[in-house]
């Protein structure tokens, strides 16, 4: 991770990102920014072999998805979203929970389960 600037050294264009970025945060509801702090703790928690694999292949094909497909990814991660892992993986190797899924879907449904999400992850601001 890059060592973070003093907000004086920031550019103009960032300085305008940071003040953007808190008046979201400050709008957001206490469950929203709660989900939030634990989305970027578990990004922290990622290898950065991990943190790849999510920007360069998960990312890519959750975005290209046709909205159906994601609406069903969703369906499942809200249904796995607070179980623990031994609980998520069985129901995750369960043939009727991924019923009608692809492999690539099954695959991007593992993926995004392990991050503990209800729905993609959003990229990093880096």
């Amino acid at each position: 991770m890059p060592p973070q600037k003093s907000y004086r050294s920031l550019t103009p264009q960032e300085k305008q990102r940071v003040l953007d970025n808190n008046r979201k945060w400050q709008n957001l509801s206490p469950a929203q920014r709660q989900d939030l702090s634990d989305r970027a703790r578990i990004w922290q928690q990622m290898t950065p072999a991990q943190r790849d694999h999510i920007k360069n292949d998960v990312l890519p094909k959750w975005r290209n998805m046709p909205p159906d497909r994601k609406r069903a990814i969703q369906n499942r991660l809200a249904v796995l979203k607070n179980m623990p892992e031994s609980a998520r993986n069985e129901h995750l190797n369960d043939p009727n929970f991924t019923r009608g899924m692809s492999e690539e879907d099954k695959s991007t449904l593992h993926d995004l389960s392990h991050l503990h999400v209800g729905g993609a992850p959003d990229p990093p601001n880096e």
